[in-house]
């Protein structure tokens, strides 16, 4: 007995494929300070010297054993590491026991430093070079070399600017009070107010229309 199959429908994806999805949205730059800046580029030229050291070292026997200076070493880049790479509530890193095993753990801390840089910094075009995204200031990746022009050029203080505006304002405001308070005592005292419009020829010079209405 023959058996009919209905066709699949083109206008219908198939229950058991997901449906396309949008490509994720580029991640958003974060704002950092010049002393978090300065500290991970100290760290990024430690880590990537013993990174290098190690590997010199695990190239004919990977699998001795690490010396205790070199674990005291790679511990303490490693933990210093955590203020950019560690999540919360994760422990501090240990160092591996081999070099095989240190040269990969230091290659992976390594690539988390330029992951968490990746995210902190942008590209100038005034000066082709990478720049950190400081809150306040600028500061070019030192450890990239940047032009000198870069490294002379000085942004404005957002927060210096700001404080200059706060402070014209408070000094109008004054301004205004004195003058509000040396009319109101003089209005008790039965003083005349000096006007402090214009005379009246500069008056009529700036309003003669006036003139001719009398």
């Amino acid at each position: 007995m023959p058996t009919h199959t209905n066709p699949a429908s083109f206008g219908q994806m198939p229950q058991d494929q997901p449906a396309p999805q949008a490509a994720p949205a580029p991640p958003l730059r974060e704002g950092t300070t010049k002393i978090q800046a300065e500290r991970h580029e100290t760290l990024w030229l430690s880590l990537a010297a013993l990174h290098k050291d190690t590997i010199a070292l695990g190239a004919k026997k990977p699998n001795a054993p690490v010396s205790e200076a070199l674990r005291i070493s790679a511990e303490g880049l490693l933990s210093d590491c955590a203020a950019f790479t560690r999540r919360r509530n994760e422990r501090l890193p240990v160092a591996a026991p081999d070099l095989a095993g240190l040269a990969a753990q230091l290659g992976q801390a390594l690539a988390a430093l330029e992951g968490w840089e990746a995210h902190h910094t942008t590209w100038d075009t005034r000066f082709n070079c990478r720049i950190w995204n400081l809150h306040t200031g600028y500061l070019p990746i030192m450890r990239l070399h940047p032009p000198a022009a870069a490294l002379k050029f000085q942004r404005d203080d957002p927060d210096a600017i700001r404080h200059k505006l706060v402070r014209m304002m408070e000094s109008r405001q004054r301004q205004a009070y004195e003058e509000g308070f040396a009319a109101g005592r003089a209005a008790r005292e039965g003083v005349p107010v000096p006007e402090t419009g214009p005379a009246p020829e500069t008056a009529a010079a700036i309003y003669p229309r006036l003139r001719r209405l009398d």
